[in-house]
């Protein structure tokens, strides 16, 4: 994985020395385009879409400020880093409210620019593993038909934007040619998923492979007029000389025909007669079907929309284990529990990396008697239907509303007359719902996310520039140095003097 680079500069000596030193020097960087204004570093960003801008604050015609500005104002999903002169920092510190990641300073070292480069492929790279969930998501809710809403819907054609959407079936993982076991699935997954990839990118720069199932994938492909189809061919050919597998692909259509791509998908499964799935080891098969029945009847409750009926069915499951033989009792739980683990991994719900089964089996193995492995299971459905909750909250369109919130926030919280009644009146919500809704969104309060907001700008000040810390406070909004240090190293153990001296 690498990111892009668009460097604006207009001194030529400077962009040059940039260019020179990200090619040879920041292996996880690529520079794909330079400019010496604003307005033509605005055009090129808008041609190129790269990760990440450099920009100077003083260029003719729009300087780095103003085209900040509009970065942010067109919801450019762009990181970019201000390149600035000592004497002009405070002024370029204004590009905080329109989203600076972070600040150059002129006469910069090798050291400063890898230094800041490094912060943001971390940065990047996050990012992408958001986006390829959140997609990931948006499929599986709409071709599986988990989960279906406008405003679902209008989010999955924004973050597509009109490409074309292939399906690639695995058509059997363990083919008889093969000693694969099941123990093999992510290995074998994750080489079927490098060889598409590959061979798709020499077709198209932005292909993306998604996956929707453990035995299919969802290839997006930026409608192009050069895009060929030889990957189809190649794919094939590629997976079957690698790994002795067979894959079947067609297209589904484009993202923004929502409707047609639902059809194409559901029509294609219907007939599909070859084998798909994943068959167990030998003399796994009793436990299998018992993981499935038990994945079918909960997913059945999940896609009813009946939270009370998942409730009563955990419930049920429950007292059935405090009463059965404690082994019997253990089997049960432990069936349920793979099933739980497989419907979080197909829907997306994993807060954290699932445990192996040799783990889960140590960790029940432990519990001695029928009230443990009780209140055991207990915790695990409440677990799972905690994250099931805030999966079904990525398609309210209250959590877009909190979104909205934190926008203005992001924008507005220099202002002195912020308050939770001026947000809620700008997204056009009830102050008090709009409190509550927001405290359960981000699981911090308006003043609390506020006040962390500007301690983080406090950091990079702190960081990048020799401002005294009585000056700082002003700049990010506190009235008084001493409160401002005192919140400071609440939230942070240590003080603004003490995080300058390690950073």
């Amino acid at each position: 994985m690498k990111g892009t680079v668009l460097i604006v500069e207009d001194q030529p000596n400077f962009r040059e020395g940039l260019k020179f030193f990200i090619s040879q020097s920041m292996a996880n960087w690529t520079v794909i385009g330079e400019a010496e204004t604003g307005e033509e570093g605005w055009n090129k960003a808008v041609e190129l879409k790269p990760d990440l801008i450099l920009m100077d604050i003083h260029m003719p015609v729009m300087n780095g400020i103003e085209l900040a500005e509009r970065i942010h104002r067109h919801n450019l999903d762009i990181l970019f880093i201000i390149i600035t002169g000592f004497q002009d920092f405070q002024y370029a510190q204004s590009a905080i409210r329109y989203g600076a990641m972070d600040f150059l300073l002129k006469p910069c070292s090798d050291e400063d620019i890898s230094g800041i480069l490094d912060s943001a492929f971390k940065r990047l790279r996050v990012k992408r593993k958001e986006q390829q969930a959140t997609k990931e998501h948006l499929l599986r809710s709409i071709l599986l038909k988990y989960q279906r809403n406008q405003e679902l819907a209008s989010h999955f054609i924004q973050l597509f934007q009109s490409s074309q959407l292939w399906l690639i079936t695995i058509t059997d993982y363990f083919p008889a040619a093969k000693n694969y076991r099941a123990d093999d699935l992510y290995v074998l997954q994750y080489g079927i998923y490098n060889i598409i990839l590959e061979l798709a990118l020499s077709e198209d720069a932005d292909a993306k492979l998604l996956i929707l199932k453990e035995d299919q994938f969802i290839l997006s492909l930026s409608s192009s007029e050069h895009t060929t189809e030889s990957w189809r061919e190649n794919a094939a050919i590629a997976v079957r000389e690698y790994l002795g597998i067979e894959i079947d692909s067609i297209l589904l259509g484009t993202s923004s025909n929502i409707p047609q791509l639902m059809s194409v998908y559901t029509d294609y499964c219907e007939h599909l007669t070859l084998p798909t799935g994943i068959p167990q080891p030998e003399g796994k098969s009793n436990k299998h079907q018992a993981v499935e029945a038990v994945k079918n009847e909960v997913m059945s409750l999940i896609i009813s929309g009946d939270h009370l009926a998942l409730q009563d069915y955990f419930e049920k499951v429950g007292q059935q284990v405090g009463i059965l033989h404690l082994t019997e009792g253990k089997l049960n739980v432990i069936n349920h529990t793979l099933a739980l683990d497989q419907i979080s991994e197909v829907l997306g719900l994993f807060s954290h990396q699932s445990k192996p089964v040799e783990v889960l089996l140590q960790m029940i193995d432990q519990l001695h008697n029928n009230g443990e492995l009780r209140n055991w299971f207990k915790d695990t459905c409440r677990d799972f239907t905690a994250r099931l909750e805030r999966w079904k909250q990525q398609a309210n369109p209250y959590v877009n509303s909190i979104q909205q919130a934190i926008d203005y926030i992001e924008e507005h919280y220099l202002d002195n007359d912020l308050s939770i009644k001026q947000v809620a009146e700008c997204i056009h919500l009830n102050p008090s719902y709009l409190s509550t809704l927001f405290k359960k969104e981000t699981g911090e309060t308006f003043t609390g996310y506020v006040t962390r907001l500007k301690l983080q700008k406090a950091q990079v000040l702190l960081r990048n520039t020799d401002m005294k810390i009585s000056e700082i406070c002003q700049t990010v909004g506190f009235d008084d140095s001493t409160y401002f240090s005192s919140v400071f190293k609440k939230h942070f153990q240590v003080s603004p003097s003490e995080f300058r001296q390690h950073h």
